[in-house]
């Protein structure tokens, strides 16, 4: 099956246009509020010594470590909360929160391990990390359209779906996020500085982190979609179904328990 960036691409449009309204409520709470909280009460701090810049960047992480684990666990909650509204539409917003919560704890296992996983796969040589990313970008939305629990029981399942398209997966998500990387920086350098060229000061300030949070949301909202737009577009061939709305609208959740693609990883 060949893994078509086009495809997924559009998927992901019409998956937020379709659900973009309700998402964009419940990534202000779970995704702008905690980036607005702890960019103002505990912003990173900066040096003119570039040689003092990583020891003191680091010992603020370190100091403020919990802080961090709980905005990620916040952050979590509300993935999870946007894609139970694409993967179970009958959900109001209400429902899906109700049932990020019941997965919150599962998940927070289950990329915990893919962190490691991750973290030994970039050690050696970088490769073998950018392997493992596209093997299981995937997962949040797994473990949502197939209400999977068992954490390493959705590993198996992700590393499954995505067998034969590991590159080509991780290809698309580089795309998109260094192209909405690039497309939000600018952006917010442009309205940053006229900002501060227009506004005194300390509101300058205020509304620069809030439009650097904004483009940062907006930015992850996009990744959150194109999860689900790469599970249903690997689902497809794994159900047997003729598109991605025939999995996940008409059959509803399943489990995918094949293997996706035959031989090595495809390319787009």
């Amino acid at each position: 099956m060949r893994f078509s960036y086009t495809a997924v691409w559009e998927d992901t449009v019409r998956l937020i246009r379709a659900h973009g309204s309700l998402a964009a409520a419940l990534a202000g709470v779970f995704l702008l509020l905690p980036g607005l909280l702890f960019g103002h009460f505990l912003p990173v701090p900066t040096t003119s010594e570039p040689a003092d810049l990583v020891p003191i960047v680091m010992e603020h992480y370190r100091a403020n470590a919990h802080w961090m684990l709980l905005s990620g666990i916040v952050t979590m909650a509300g993935t999870l909360a946007i894609l139970l509204l694409v993967f179970r539409p009958s959900l109001a917003v209400g429902g899906a929160i109700a049932a990020s919560l019941a997965i919150l704890p599962f998940y927070f296992i289950a990329n915990l391990l893919t962190s490691i996983a991750l973290v030994i796969g970039f050690a050696f040589l970088i490769v073998p990390g950018l392997y493992l990313l596209g093997r299981l970008v995937p997962l949040p939305a797994l473990m949502v359209a197939e209400n999977r629990k068992n954490p390493i029981d959705a590993i198996r399942g992700t590393w499954a779906l995505t067998k034969g398209h590991g590159w080509a997966v991780l290809g698309l998500f580089l795309l998109v996020f260094i192209a909405g990387f690039i497309l939000t920086a600018v952006a917010g350098g442009i309205i940053n500085t006229i900002l501060r060229l227009a506004l005194p000061d300390h509101l300058a300030i205020f509304l620069s982190l809030f439009v650097s949070s904004l483009l940062s949301t907006i930015l992850q909202i996009v990744a959150i979609f194109l999860y689900a737009a790469i599970y249903r577009a690997l689902s497809v061939r794994a159900q047997g179904v003729g598109s991605a709305d025939d999995v996940l609208v008409k059959r509803g959740p399943a489990r995918i328990t094949g293997t996706s693609g035959e031989g090595g990883d495809s390319a787009a």
